[in-house]
């Protein structure tokens, strides 16, 4: 039952995109619990970014928090929880990580505005470094470098944030840092308005991510797959959003969108990927 109930997990963050549907026929066969994990990622990070307030995302995380504390041990009670400690590759994961996943969005739900897209970033990737440290290390083994990991999840995390504008103002979040604000002398109010300040300054916002997200290819370690795909697609989302008058409408088409294009580039980044596996496993 277990098992079943992980599965619907997973489909759900299969449906989420439909990149993942074709960017899953690209993982390796020994790779299919990768999903698994990708799934666990995509609750918690969905708690932060869709919750309808604070409060409950907050409520919801310190239930996770408490719940990865005890994975591996009888006290697991989620079906991805307990679908994750039975592969074995879930050993490779150091057991202090998986709890410091779920307080680590505890403490981004907490954190204040940043003073700019620097100070935003460095602040993303310490959220997402235990996230990054897990999925290396139960794809690739706890010695790889999670500093690319690192920076792509980051970048996905301010991406959604981006996306979910007017919900995050509303709620005394700042998708924008404080410089990019003054800078196009923006209230916080006016961010779930639209106007010409507002689209510049989500223009520059897509712009600045998708730089981000192009030097993730100089930092060191490896990326699975799935991940490697995403990233190739999120790259190109945001690149043609931060050129347009309406970047996040652009963004969300561009994510939810399949086209021919994105398809060869996230083949490209899969396989790429998968040579980088098994070098790293001593493979031809």
């Amino acid at each position: 039952m277990s098992a079943e109930a992980a599965a619907s997990f997973v489909q759900q963050w299969r449906a989420a995109r439909p990149l993942r549907d074709l960017a899953l026929r690209f993982l390796p066969a020994d790779e299919t619990g990768v999903p698994l994990l990708l799934a666990l990622e995509f609750e918690l990070f969905g708690i932060l970014h869709l919750s309808a307030a604070p409060q409950v995302a907050g409520a919801k995380l310190a239930w996770w928090a408490e719940e990865l504390a005890g994975f591996g041990t009888p006290a697991a009670r989620h079906p991805l929880s307990l679908a994750l400690a039975a592969d074995a590759r879930a050993a490779r994961v150091p057991v202090a990580l998986w709890p410091q996943a779920a307080v680590s969005l505890l403490r981004a739900l907490e954190a204040p505005a940043s003073a700019d897209f620097a100070a935003q970033l460095q602040a993303a990737e310490v959220m997402a470094e235990p996230f990054a440290r897990i999925e290396c290390a139960f794809v690739f083994g706890a010695q790889a470098d999670c500093a690319r990991t690192r920076r792509v999840l980051a970048v996905q995390h301010l991406s959604s944030e981006l996306l979910q504008a007017p919900q995050r103002t509303a709620q005394g979040r700042m998708p924008l840092s404080m410089q990019s604000l003054a800078r196009h002398a923006l209230a916080r109010a006016q961010l779930d308005q639209p106007g010409a300040a507002r689209a510049v300054a989500l223009a520059e916002q897509c712009a600045a991510l998708a730089a981000a997200l192009h030097g993730a290819d100089d930092l060191p370690g490896p990326v699975n797959g799935l991940r490697a795909a995403e990233a190739a697609h999120d790259r190109r989302a945001l690149s043609r959003a931060a050129r347009v008058a309406e970047p996040l409408q652009t963004l969300l088409a561009q994510r939810q969108g399949l086209t021919l294009t994105a398809a060869f580039a996230s083949w490209r980044a899969a396989r790429s990927a998968a040579r980088t596996q098994r070098r790293m496993r001593g493979e031809p």
